[in-house]
């Protein structure tokens, strides 16, 4: 047998205020390691751009850190950032990072800067 015990309006109401508040500690902690992935993926991309880095293994941080953000943005509430991060790694993934044409490397610049941008975006609003 299974007993149901019914919770009176202020319990339901505080439950409530302890689940956002939990909510909203998670995503500010989200939120301060955003700087963290932001410096990798801007390093990675532009070493790689710049000839520093081997393109294939700077793509692979940054589809790592986007398939990470993706992971746990929508989650927080930020679903925006969490779809933009899940295209960007489908992005990296349906590329062949051996075989990069140019155009192939002009539209994730423009994915990249754009991502990079919308984190950056997240943490003044933060």
């Amino acid at each position: 047998m299974t007993r149901t015990l019914a919770q009176t309006p202020d319990r339901q109401s505080q439950n409530g205020a302890n689940f956002e508040q939990a909510l909203l500690t998670l995503r500010n902690n989200f939120c301060d390691g955003l700087d963290e992935r932001i410096c990798r993926i801007e390093t990675a991309w532009v070493s790689a751009k710049n000839g520093s880095m081997d393109m294939g293994d700077a793509l692979s941080v940054v589809e790592f850190e986007a398939h990470r953000i993706s992971g746990v943005a929508g989650s927080l509430g930020l679903k925006r950032l969490g779809t933009q991060a899940h295209e960007l790694e489908a992005r990296i993934m349906a590329t062949s990072k051996s075989a990069l044409q140019e155009h192939d490397l002009a539209e994730l610049d423009t994915r990249i800067n754009g991502f990079l941008d919308r984190l950056e975006q997240e943490l003044n609003e933060e």
